[in-house]
């Protein structure tokens, strides 16, 4: 038995008098704890005489009256928060009920909306036959719940919220659903796994799981990727797997950091960020045969080489460099991307910042708009050493995040 029932009343016509004595019975028998009447201010007094017949307490009563029964949105905003209130005195959502027999559709719509968002225990309806007949239709609203959790699923894969997509979905029984929505069902599970692992930089699990998952139903279509850009990230997860530095690596890594951006995760970016960086770096350094994990001090001019001598390990004796002095050493060798990197004055106060984030060695927050400015500066950056580098992150971009943040533009304002 339910301990709150929540009833919508409408208006009572000549010759449907029955109705206030039929719901009057339906709350002695199920005797409620409480009982909420969402009403107009025209069907105040036969609710209040349903509350009489039933013999409820005025201590027990809450009546929810509307400024009219013709606006769904008031109804269901006011049944809402009348539901919430419930909750807030302890009740459950599986200790209440909706009856939703009398009142305008528009009300029993509203109240309906409102039970099943909240996911109330059951919807009850008396189908008047005459008095001997009557009954009362039941409906738990589990399927519609499960198909409303299905959808949520859904945008919460589009908000980057893979684990709780995945926890969501887990949940959902299966049994509930249509045959075509139990294959979206499917789907979705394995979209949310599939972008979570190339979120966390995986992208070989992303190909693996995307391989054969086809489906015309627009609510997916927006996660497909084509052929091309399964191709790159096979290449991405090569390049991976064998430790090689490349165009690709920089591009989801710059990618990663914008989608940390737009969950205003700012710190988060610009750590990904700066390491993007170092390894276009290293990557460059590559090329005048130096490893910035174990730099051969030889290659470097004379008399530059002192100062990295001191950065000479006293446990290992190997030297080793980070961002910062990889494209000191650039500059030194002349290499274009070390000049370019030195000429970019407004980068030391945002590497400085970046220094005393707390994903760094400080406790600071990085602000919105220096990482931004880092964003714009990064992306100079790798446009100058690689061509084209917009059109390979807008490729190994999500496909429906690639046109709320386009490199491109972002390169376009910093010209």
């Amino acid at each position: 038995m339910p301990k709150v029932l929540i009833c919508s009343v409408g208006t009572v016509f000549e010759g449907r008098e029955n109705i206030l004595a039929v719901l009057a019975d339906e709350i002695i028998q199920l005797k409620p704890a409480h009982v909420a009447f969402v009403v107009s201010r025209e069907s105040l007094p036969p609710a209040q005489k349903i509350a009489q017949q039933a013999g409820l307490a005025d201590e027990f009563i809450t009546y929810v009256v509307l400024d009219t029964p013709h606006d769904l949105n008031e109804v269901f905003a006011r049944t809402n928060e009348t539901i919430r209130q419930f909750r807030a005195l302890g009740y459950s959502a599986s200790d209440i009920s909706l009856n939703y027999t009398s009142g305008t559709k528009v009300m029993s719509s509203g109240v309906v909306l409102a039970a099943v968002f909240n996911q109330c225990s059951e919807l009850r309806y008396i189908y008047e036959g005459g008095a001997s007949r009557d009954r009362v239709i039941i409906t738990r609203p589990e399927a519609v719940s499960a198909y409303r959790d299905l959808l949520l699923g859904s945008r919460l894969i589009e908000e980057l919220r893979f684990q709780s997509a995945t926890d969501l979905l887990d949940r959902i029984d299966s049994s509930l659903l249509s045959q075509s929505d139990v294959a979206i069902l499917d789907a979705l599970k394995k979209l949310a796994e599939a972008y979570n692992a190339w979120d966390t930089f995986n992208p070989a699990r992303f190909v693996e799981i995307m391989h054969g998952l086809t489906t015309q139903v627009d609510l997916l279509k927006k996660f497909l990727v084509d052929s091309g850009t399964l191709g790159l990230l096979a290449q991405l997860a090569s390049d991976v797997a064998r430790e090689n530095y490349s165009p690709l690596i920089f591009a989801d890594m710059v990618n990663n950091a914008i989608r940390r951006m737009l969950e205003g995760k700012y710190d988060a970016a610009v750590a990904r960020l700066y390491r993007a960086l170092e390894m276009l770096a290293q990557w460059v350094l590559r090329r005048y045969g130096i490893n910035t994990d174990d730099v051969d001090t030889r290659r470097i001019p004379p008399r530059f080489r002192v100062n990295f001598e001191a950065l000479r390990s006293m446990d290992d004796g190997i030297v080793r460099i980070g961002m910062r002095k990889a494209f000191e050493l650039l500059a030194i060798l002349d290499a274009p991307l070390g000049i370019r990197f030195q000429a970019k004055k407004e980068l030391l106060p945002l590497l400085q910042k970046r220094s005393k984030s707390i994903l760094a060695h400080g406790t600071s927050r990085v602000a919105k708009d220096d990482c931004e400015h880092f964003l714009k500066h990064s992306l100079d950056l790798f446009a100058s050493e690689i061509s084209n580098f917009s059109d390979t992150c807008h490729a190994l971009q999500f496909p429906w995040l690639r046109d709320r943040y386009e490199c491109s533009v972002v390169l376009e304002r910093t010209a």
